[in-house]
């Protein structure tokens, strides 16, 4: 059993690719566990009231995940767990108010979030940016037993597939699952091929620090546009690629 564990929180079962391409490039043993949802948006039910959950809800969340899937895994135990990072999507919560407008159903465009509820979006909007604004800040998360680890949140764009493939649409589950096998495949097959994908211009736009990287995502419309800090999870956690 590994006594190095480094968990990689993601929003979906299909994100959990992610982990296992950094599992072949990075020395700690790496584990994905899904939060099934974006937690940065996610509601709670106090007394009659129905609100976000605060950044202080949030962590507490996560920190009930990473127990529970210690136990279910038995691999594991929490005191073996060394750092934890997060990704979220960033759903164009940072384009202008302005750029939410009416249309039919909900369409994340090129420069615009297209949907029939505007001011419900914009709400999300607000509150997810002030979500992640504060996760960002987060440097170090308690686990159970009260153990301080670094911790870190990073970005895909719309979605994985948007920031690893370039797929603008609407995927169906099938076609998600088949695209995040085909990332660990080829993962698995040449590491090299992972490092040069996350670190690339397309997806990390030149940018060579975490600060700077959440400033690209916060100017105009680029919350929309393709890109993904992961690139920098390495440096972040003073890890060395092993490519």
């Amino acid at each position: 059993m590994s006594n190095r564990v480094f968990i990689l929180l993601t929003e979906g079962e299909s994100d959990q690719c992610i982990a296992d391409a950094f599992d072949e490039c990075l020395s700690p043993r790496f584990q994905g566990v899904p939060e099934h949802g974006d937690i940065t948006v996610e509601k709670v039910r106090i007394g009659a009231d129905v609100r976000y959950m605060s950044v202080k809800a949030i962590l507490g969340r996560i920190r009930t995940l990473i127990r529970d899937e210690t136990a279910r895994m038995h691999e594991f135990a929490v005191r073996d767990i060394i750092a934890v990072a997060q990704i979220t999507d960033l759903d164009g919560a940072y384009i202008p108010d302005s750029h939410v407008t009416e249309g039919d159903g909900l369409a994340y465009l090129a420069d615009r979030i297209e949907t029939d509820h505007p001011e419900s979006i914009i709400e999300r909007n607000r509150h997810k940016r002030n979500n992640m604004e504060a996760l960002c800040r987060q440097t170090s998360i308690k686990l159970t037993g009260g153990r301080q680890v670094p911790y870190r949140l990073f970005y895909n764009s719309r979605n994985l597939e948007h920031a690893m493939h370039g797929e603008t649409g609407d995927l169906k589950p099938e076609s998600k699952r088949d695209l995040s096998l085909r990332l660990t495949e080829q993962a698995d097959d040449d590491p090299a091929w992972f490092k040069d994908l996350v670190t690339s211009e397309p997806v990390l736009h030149g940018l060579h620090d975490y600060a700077a990287s959440w400033q690209w995502a916060r100017q105009g419309t680029n919350s929309l546009a393709r890109g993904s800090n992961i690139g920098l999870l390495p440096q972040e956690f003073g890890l060395e690629w092993g490519v």
